[in-house]
């Protein structure tokens, strides 16, 4: 949704633990820990919905700073990629996911596919994963790839 603050590793931990407190209170049938487990879980839920930024990085900060001097929790917010721990990761500032180049080729390759999906079919390469174009409609072919120039037979 727009301008919403999402989730962050407070609300990651909030969920895990509401999820883990739902667990035992409905194994060990009390009802009054499965409640507050819902609650835990619906406040993360809040706080991933809310639209209030700077207050939930606010929140999150202080999360952070607290789990950095519990152990456990500082190497559980790390793992998350929170980077409340060392992690080289957050030391360097690099953010994951693909860039902005990797999505814009990925919308130009579906749109050509899209326009060309009546007179061609594209392959992709079992070796190297490069997606080819060849005409529909000829039979048996076989195609070496561009990249990497592994032969792959196939019908078209």
């Amino acid at each position: 949704m727009k301008d919403r603050y999402g989730v962050d590793e407070l609300a990651m931990i909030m969920g895990g633990t509401g999820v883990v407190l739902a667990l035992i209170g409905t194994i060990a049938n009390l009802d009054p820990l499965t409640w507050l487990a819902l609650a835990v879980i619906l406040l993360a839920l809040a706080r991933a919905f809310s639209k209030n930024g700077a207050a939930r990085r606010k929140e999150n900060e202080a999360f952070r700073s607290f789990a950095n001097k519990v152990p456990g929790l500082r190497d559980l917010v790390a793992r998350m990629g929170g980077g409340a721990g060392d992690s080289a990761a957050s030391a360097s500032g690099a953010k994951r996911g693909p860039s902005q180049a990797d999505l814009d080729r990925a919308k130009r390759t579906a749109k050509k596919m899209w326009k060309e999906r009546k007179t061609s079919h594209f392959l992709k390469c079992p070796n190297c994963g490069q997606i080819m174009s060849v005409p529909k409609g000829k039979g048996k072919i076989r195609v070496t790839c561009p990249k990497c120039r592994t032969k792959i037979e196939t019908k078209s």
